[in-house]
Order: structure tokens, then C-alpha cells, then sequence
């Protein structure tokens, strides 16, 4: 990286100089430097809880990519968000499986018990609740995740734990 471009990056970064850091060792990771962008974009997604195109600028620069390039990647997959999820940001599968076990239910169940509908955030930013393809899961139908962590069969205890598990403070308001 040129000092030109090093100088680029520093005045516009959206990171601080230690999220900098771990984002510039992704591109040390792996045999190539490329490899390093899914994990790099990951890592975004956890902290500032969606992908910006200010992050996603910076990404093209650091791993010599065009921004067009990060912003396909997060928009292929559906980890990736372009506004902020809820900091526990729930996934309930909707497959073929799932959807027979139920999820429309549980869907429900979740737009009730928080007070907002899919792709919503809470107002206290605890929560987001979306419906997800296939999380290879059918053995849970209907599967429910948060923040990628696979919590199990979605039933409505299962629901009332989860929302509990934010220290029993969360009452959608």
C-alpha cells in the first residue's frame, strides 16, 4: 500500500485504530489477501451491526478491490445488512421443513412478544427478528438462530427465553 493510499485511508476510516488493525489482519490470514474480505465483512457486521457503504469503501481499499465488489459480496449474502439489526439479531428459518413445523407461527409469535415487524429494530436497539432461507437445521423445525448461534427447535418458551436472556429487561418497549 502506497503512503498516499495509507494517508486515504486513515482520514476517512470508520474504524478506530485497533478495529483497523484486526481488519488488516484479514488480509494476512490467507494465502491470498482476497480470502480475508468474507471474514473482514463479518467482523464489520459485529460491530457496527450492518455493512456501510463507508465500510464497505474502506474494505475495497484496504483489500485492492472495487467498492461495487464488497457491495456485491454483502448483498449475496444474508448476513450482511445495510442498516443497523438489533444487537441479538434473531433468524427463523422459513424452509420447506421449517415452514411445515410451523415457523409462520413462530413469526408471529416474535412480531407480538417484541412489537415490531421483520427487518424492525426495537427501540432500545436490543432486537431484530428476521425470516431466514435454509439454515440446514431441519432437525430443529422450525430452526431459530441468534446472532448466527443456532438455539434450536423455535418454540414459544424457547421465544420467551431468548427475550428473557437480555437480562429480563426487554419488554419491547
Amino acid at each position: 500500500m502506497s503512503s498516499a493510499q495509507a494517508q486515504s485511508l486513515v482520514e476517512a476510516s470508520p474504524f478506530s485504530p485497533e478495529e483497523e488493525k484486526i481488519l488488516n489482519s484479514w488480509t494476512k490470514a490467507y494465502p491470498h489477501p482476497m480470502m480475508g474480505l468474507l471474514e473482514a465483512m463479518r467482523q464489520v457486521q459485529t460491530w457496527h451491526l450492518c455493512v456501510r457503504p463507508k465500510d464497505e469503501e474502506y474494505l475495497a481499499d484496504l483489500f485492492k478491490t472495487t467498492q461495487n465488489h464488497v457491495h456485491q459480496v454483502a448483498t449475496f449474502f444474508p448476513l450482511f445488512t445495510k442498516k443497523p439489526t438489533g444487537r441479538k439479531r434473531i433468524g427463523l428459518c422459513h424452509g420447506l421443513s421449517c415452514a411445515m413445523a410451523g415457523s409462520d407461527r413462530i413469526a408471529e409469535l416474535l412480531e407480538k412478544k417484541l412489537r415490531v415487524k421483520e427487518f424492525e429494530t426495537t427501540p432500545d436497539g436490543e432486537f431484530s427478528w428476521e425470516e431466514m432461507e435454509c439454515l440446514g437445521a431441519c432437525e430443529h423445525a422450525p430452526a431459530i438462530i441468534v446472532n448466527e448461534e443456532l438455539k434450536g427447535k423455535a418454540t414459544e418458551n424457547l421465544v420467551d427465553e431468548v427475550i428473557a436472556g437480555s437480562g429480563g429487561r426487554h419488554n419491547g418497549q
